[in-house]
């Protein structure tokens, strides 16, 4: 076992929490890595299926909740700053815009999986006036979703990615 699954299953939990934690929060580090070992972990017993799904949605939803009620106070200014940091700051907006405005409340169920909307997702929900209750119950749904999908990939294909140096 490399050094990187030793240090993941010593400080775990609280490297999983804090790690999406702060992608949520919209730093470019990228989680699918970590959820994929920790579901590799979680099948040979050194780490637990159901706290890897509770930290991993309750990183998701601190760092949601704050984008959303930023959102609500802040609107398109928060939102204009969140593409400023964007590859493509034009598209950005208005890419997760037409998500939006094409599936609303519902896009927080797959925004998640696609990289630049995921950041936006929560402000632009806050700033369109969506319901506490509706953006709870979505976005909670989108992250586990989210956190348990990469984290059964992880599981099953855990002798794979031992092989590839987890």
């Amino acid at each position: 076992m490399n050094e990187t699954a030793e240090f993941v299953i010593r400080h775990g939990y609280a490297v999983l929490f804090f790690w999406i934690l702060a992608e949520q929060g919209a730093l470019p580090i990228p989680s699918i890595p970590l959820l994929l070992v920790c579901g590799a972990l979680a099948r040979t017993g050194h780490l637990s299926a159901a706290p890897i799904l509770f930290f991993g949605v309750l990183a998701c939803l601190i760092a949601d909740v704050a984008w959303f009620q930023l959102g609500r106070s802040r609107g398109s200014r928060i939102l204009g700053f969140l593409c400023r940091m964007a590859l493509e700051p034009d598209s950005c907006v208005r890419q997760t815009e037409n998500g939006f405005v094409r599936y609303g409340v519902r896009f927080l169920l797959v925004a998640k999986f696609v990289p630049g909307m995921n950041a936006l997702a929560a402000p632009l929900a806050g700033s369109s006036r969506v319901s506490w209750v509706h953006f709870l119950l979505f976005d909670t749904l989108g992250a586990a979703t989210f956190v348990s999908s990469w984290v059964i990939v992880g599981y099953l294909f855990s002798g794979q990615l031992e092989a590839v140096g987890m």
